[in-house]
């Protein structure tokens, strides 16, 4: 049986309307893109690392932000991001993706292979860990499946939230939500968005610097575990996807396939 050929893609576009250009904020010495890309390169049974951006003048820059040059830089579709993914998996023939955003430094390489593995082991067409701190997740999904989507969505306007693609077509993909081990589940808010994200992950960069110590989400989560001074400095910040049940309602509503 051939081994799956798996990629890890990177969303990443500098249109922030909250945090302009957030991307290329620095984070400790690195851009919080490249701090991303660097941590995803350390996941282990994939193939490759892509960084996923629009062909729009703004988001070339990104070309010089990717940290390794065994990164792949693609440019593509600037609204429709399951488009954007499919040219991808076309032309270097992907069976399946690890889907991140690169609004998230500390994805853990650990949690990625809990769900990955799980993944093949479910013979799931779509993974999610369960109980991650915001930021520190993926999704896995086979490369199948995001061109089914497309049959129905010949625009996916609300790409950008994939998630609903998947979870609010349950009968149509076999989903497989992972319950992450209990020492991989916090409440902390680890993604980029607002000035206290920036702060807090200055803070974490700072002590880990100060000590020599390497990022591991086991690393982080004992860092914050006894500083809560530090790990509430953004806790009340809201992730829209989350709160604002106007878009919730317009996902639930223009995601679902109507066979």
């Amino acid at each position: 049986m051939k081994k799956a050929n798996i990629a890890v893609i990177i969303a990443c576009r500098l249109k922030s309307s909250r945090l302009k250009r957030k991307a290329l904020l620095k984070i400790g010495t690195l851009s919080s893109i490249e701090m991303c890309i660097k941590n995803v390169l350390k996941f282990e049974d994939t193939n490759s690392v892509v960084l996923a951006t629009s062909i729009t003048e703004e988001d070339s820059i990104l070309k010089n932000y990717t940290y390794n040059k065994s990164v792949i830089f693609h440019q593509g579709d600037p609204d429709d991001v399951i488009q954007r993914y499919i040219d991808i998996i076309n032309k270097k023939n992907y069976d399946v993706i690890v889907r991140v955003t690169g609004d998230c430094p500390y994805l853990s390489k650990d949690i990625c292979k809990f769900v990955l593995d799980s993944h093949f082991e479910k013979g799931a067409e779509y993974s999610n860990g369960i109980g991650a701190a915001i930021g520190t997740n993926v999704e896995i999904m086979n490369s199948l499946c995001l061109k089914e989507i497309k049959k129905y969505f010949p625009r996916a306007d609300y790409s950008e939230y994939m998630t609903w693609y998947f979870q609010n077509n349950s009968e149509v993909f076999k989903l497989n939500y992972v319950d992450l081990p209990n020492k991989w589940k916090r409440d902390y808010r680890l993604t980029l968005d607002y000035q206290e994200d920036l702060d807090l992950f200055n803070k974490v960069e700072e002590y880990f610097s100060k000590n020599n110590i390497n990022y591991t989400i086991d690393n982080l989560f004992e860092f914050l575990d006894k500083n809560p001074e530090i790990s509430k400095i953004n806790l009340n910040m809201p992730v829209r996807y989350y709160v604002d049940q106007e878009l919730i309602k317009t996902l639930d509503r223009e995601t679902k396939i109507k066979k």
